[in-house]
Parts: structure tokens; sequence; C-alpha cells
């Protein structure tokens, strides 16, 4: 089981990973560069022939918490004009969802939010799903 620093540096490669087969059939040759900050999470910021197009966050427990983050992604939506990633701790998945759901009230849709757990496993976090086993749809 990985943990703190180390946790976080594994997703955000795994997450770049996904990366380059998201983004190559639309920007053919974009880049990525990773860089952990100093609040303990990982920005990795996508840029194709010169141009950001993207900007992804490894969160921790403790860095999704602070006050600040909606700010921060706004600017990215809104004043930057990238595409946003947020990557949560999995337990933080729900609340994360939830939060994101603020920004729509600038009608910013252009973001994503995934969990990850604690093998550094990645998941999309969407609208809840609702399984019904006896009607044949799931």
């Amino acid at each position: 089981m990985l943990r703190g620093r180390e946790l976080v540096e594994h997703v955000a490669h795994k997450r770049i990973e996904m990366i380059a087969k998201e983004v190559e059939p639309c920007f053919p040759g974009a880049g990525t560069t990773m860089e952990m900050l100093a609040d303990g999470r990982a920005h990795i910021a996508i840029e194709w022939e010169g141009v950001p197009i993207g900007e992804e966050y490894v969160e921790t427990a403790t860095s999704w918490n602070q006050p600040e983050r909606l700010v921060e992604y706004r600017k990215a939506l809104v004043s930057n004009r990238k595409r946003l990633v947020v990557l949560v701790p999995e337990r933080h998945a729900r609340s994360a969802r939830l939060k994101m759901l603020e920004l729509n009230h600038w009608w910013l849709f252009y973001y994503l939010v995934f969990s990850y757990d604690h093998q550094g496993n990645i998941r999309k976090v969407g609208r809840p799903t609702y399984c019904f086993p006896d009607s044949g749809y799931s």
C-alpha cells in the first residue's frame, strides 16, 4: 500500500500515461510536465504546440479541503481556458463531485473528477448510477 508523497507521485505518473492516450487523437504530440507542489499535491500541465491546453491536480485529503481550491480551479477554467482534471483520494470522491458542481454556477463544464485508492488505482467519478438487477438494466 502506497502512502503520502509516494502515492501522489504514483497516481500522477499513472494519470500521465492516461493523458497520452486521451489527448493524442485530438492533439498529436501533446506533452505533459509534472511537478510536486509544496502542499504535497501534484500538478500536471498539458501543452500542445506551445499552447497550454490542460491542468490536472492530484490532491491529498488535506490539500483537497483547502478553501482556495475552487478559486484555483475556476481560474484554470475561466481565465486560462483549459481543461481541468482533479483527482482526489477515494474517500473524498462524493464530496469532490458535489464541490465541483459549484463551478456549474458559472457554466463551467470542461472538467473531470477522478478518485484514487491506496494502490493508486484511478476511477472516474461521475453521476450516480443505479443498478436494477431484476430489470436487465445496469
